[in-house]
């Protein structure tokens, strides 16, 4: 399973239309999210159209992204192309272990299932994040491959539109702002442009008025969407605050008068390729994902080694930042 929507080797067409015949109890609304869907499903085996190019593939090298790009290029021209991409351990990884993005999904888990542990960094969420936001401040970060910053200007120089997505929020643009712009990232100039876009943080979303945000009723509930939490775009960044990336992307094209026919989507984290692609294939838009794994091995490596040396890392840092403003 990959986040609710299950790969495409392991359903077939009749076993999706059986799980459909289970929802009849439901509200209305719920059955026809369970029916979108179903309809995503399967987008995912067979192909449907209006998706026909979908494409959900696992890479470690960015050229193949790159690659993908040109044949839309070829296909329906540089104007309605757009390469979305995350930044933790897709175009940036940090430098150690303490701070990363591996380092972070463990100690959101402790928090989550072992509360008491002694190698927890704060005592709740928010905790964390203050805590994350100190060491992005402090920490320098590195492109997963040496050459995947040139390969995303050579990308932009096709004049292309381009946008990062992450789910980091918006008090640590300074922070992502600064760190791209040291490896030799821009993507100011490519940005997709949009209208009534705030340049501060704003509501991506209204659950009461879905339509205007670019989203649909179905997709809502598809997404069991919540509250909508403070987002933020600004150089071509959208920082998302850890909400559904699909959704998220799906409201800033309803904003934008770029006619979108293809979209090139980058992640390192399964979920959210997995829900990019079921929100372009559910909309009949072409898009190729990627699951990018150039970083997996380090990911792997702090995952099932020891945490000694980032938890020493860490004593000595807070420590030193005691005595400083003690």
């Amino acid at each position: 399973m990959l986040d609710g929507y299950t790969t495409a080797a392991a359903l077939s067409p009749t076993l999706i239309l059986l799980r459909m015949r289970t929802t009849s109890s439901l509200t209305s609304a719920r059955r026809a999210a369970a029916a979108w869907c179903a309809f995503v499903v399967l987008a995912l085996v067979v192909g449907v159209r209006g998706a026909a190019a979908a494409e959900y593939r696992s890479i470690k090298d960015f050229r193949a992204a790159a690659e993908s790009v040109n044949r839309y290029i070829e296909k329906y021209g540089a104007d309605h192309v757009l390469l979305v991409v995350d930044i933790d351990n897709t175009v940036l990884a940090m430098n150690r272990p303490l701070g990363s993005d591996q380092w972070f999904e463990w100690q959101d888990y402790l928090l989550k299932n072992e509360p008491d542990s002694p190698y927890l960094v704060a005592k709740n969420f928010d905790g964390l994040l203050e805590v994350q936001g100190l060491l992005y401040n402090l920490g320098r970060m590195h492109p997963p491959q040496p050459d995947l910053p040139e390969i995303i200007k050579q990308i932009q120089r096709r004049g292309i539109d381009t946008l990062v997505l992450t789910s980091r929020g918006d008090e640590f643009r300074a922070a992502t702002e600064r760190e791209l712009k040291r490896n030799g990232y821009d993507f100011a100039r490519t940005a997709l442009p949009t209208r009534d876009v705030r340049s501060d943080c704003y509501l991506p979303y209204d659950l009461k008025n879905i339509k205007a945000s670019g989203l649909k009723v179905v997709e809502a509930a598809a997404f069991e969407l919540g509250p909508a939490k403070s987002v933020s775009y600004s150089n071509g960044i959208m920082m998302t605050s850890g909400q559904h990336k699909g959704a998220m992307l799906l409201t800033l094209l309803g904003r934008s008068d770029r006619t979108v026919k293809a979209v090139i989507y980058v992640d390192d984290h399964e979920r959210h390729v997995a829900r990019v692609f079921a929100a372009l294939s559910g909309r009949g838009i072409d898009a190729t994902t990627f699951h990018y794994q150039a970083e997996d091995k380090n990911v792997k490596g702090f995952q099932y080694g020891s945490k000694d040396d980032v938890t020493r890392r860490w004593h000595q840092l807070s420590d030193t930042l005691e005595k400083v403003f003690d």
